[in-house]
């Protein structure tokens, strides 16, 4: 019983909890700042395809936003499994994305 809840175990689920926390806060701020200039940016095609600056092929666009997002659930979905310390890790990334 002893070696299931030795030092090394807690210090790796503590770890991992703190690390998934800050990971997760830290994300969140990012993503909060790229969808901002991302909505800048497609306002901004918007209004000039709306002017006559521009013409903007609107199924190509949104083939490209669908392979990012399929693209970026995959890479979220392998990293989130390869990390040794997983649970701890996943509990403090929704913890920093709650926050």
């Amino acid at each position: 019983m002893e070696d299931i809840f030795g030092q090394e175990v807690l210090k790796d689920l503590g770890f991992g909890g703190a690390l998934g926390f800050l990971v997760g806060f830290t994300l969140k701020r990012v993503f909060k700042i790229a969808a901002f200039i991302l909505g800048l940016y497609i306002l901004s095609l918007i209004w000039l395809a709306d002017k006559g600056v521009i013409s903007v092929n609107w199924a190509a666009f949104g083939k490209f936003a669908g392979s990012f997002f399929s693209s970026f659930e995959s890479f979220a979905k392998t990293a989130v499994r390869t990390v040794s310390f997983g649970g701890s890790f996943a509990i403090g990334f929704v913890a920093g994305m709650k926050v």
